[in-house]
């Protein structure tokens, strides 16, 4: 049995972070399944491992992390297998700033996300029971926000805003991605894992920019990836996002 575990939902944004760098290093890790449209991320034995009730949580032994970036720096860093940390210095650095630009795109992609995808998903619960369950998430912060996606109130301005940005940011990875085949040179590293993780479905999410006419380097980027042996493990094992994944690799030609 495995001494990690990531307590996290579907491979997807923050929460796939660690299941991919964990994969891709070929760890064997347990995944204890949180389902976030259920709420299962503010139970009370959850909340005991992180008190923030965000997904994911990493457990390894005796320690805890529940930030997933750093946690994938970690993962390269405790385990052995292909690295995905430069040595260089100045290779690391762009790797780094790689990945909090990312972070900070991925604000603007959540908006998508629960307007298209988580919203629709807990609008289906019963709605006093949706009440109950939002009442008790520890935060105001994430209080507002499933509150604002399970209710539809974001504003169109707020929408195109978010979609604007989201292009903003497929033009940046692609001009990038035009001079180097990954995010920061030869070699693949977590700056591409973690972008990944964020922006595996933006030809389904935008596809009026993320395409081959406007993104061609990008799109390549994004099948190369989709083809990683741990990328199609992942997705095969999801329960629910997973099925999404695996219709965008079909229509890049990774899988039949």
């Amino acid at each position: 049995m495995s001494d990690v575990t990531v307590h996290t939902w579907e491979p997807n944004s923050n929460s796939g972070k660690p299941l991919f760098a964990l994969a891709e290093k070929g760890v064997e890790f347990e995944h204890a399944y949180v389902d976030i449209v259920k709420f299962e991320q503010h139970m009370p034995d959850y909340l005991a491992l992180n008190p923030a009730g965000t997904v994911p949580t990493m457990v390894h032994g005796d320690r805890i992390f529940v930030e997933s970036t750093p946690m994938c720096e970690y993962v390269d860093a405790a385990f052995p297998g292909p690295k995905l940390v430069p040595d260089d210095p100045a290779a690391r650095y762009r790797m780094r700033e790689w990945a909090l630009r990312t972070d900070i795109a991925a604000a603007a992609l959540s908006v998508l996300g629960w307007h298209m995808f988580l919203g629709p998903m807990v609008r289906a619960m019963d709605p006093a029971e949706l009440e109950r369950l939002i009442a008790r998430i520890p935060t105001k912060e994430r209080r507002i926000a499933w509150s604002t996606a399970a209710h539809a109130t974001f504003t169109e301005q707020q929408l195109a805003d978010a979609r604007a940005r989201v292009g903003a940011y497929v033009a940046e990875l692609d001009a990038q991605l035009a001079m180097t085949p990954w995010l920061v040179g030869d070699d693949y590293t977590l700056a591409d894992t973690v972008t990944f993780a964020n922006f595996y479905a933006l030809p389904m999410t935008v596809p009026e920019y993320a395409n081959r006419e406007n993104a061609p380097h990008y799109m390549d980027w994004l099948t190369r990836i989709y083809a990683r042996p741990a990328t199609l493990k992942l997705f095969r094992t999801s329960r629910s996002l997973g099925q999404r994944a695996l219709q965008i690799a079909a229509d890049l030609g990774v899988v039949t």
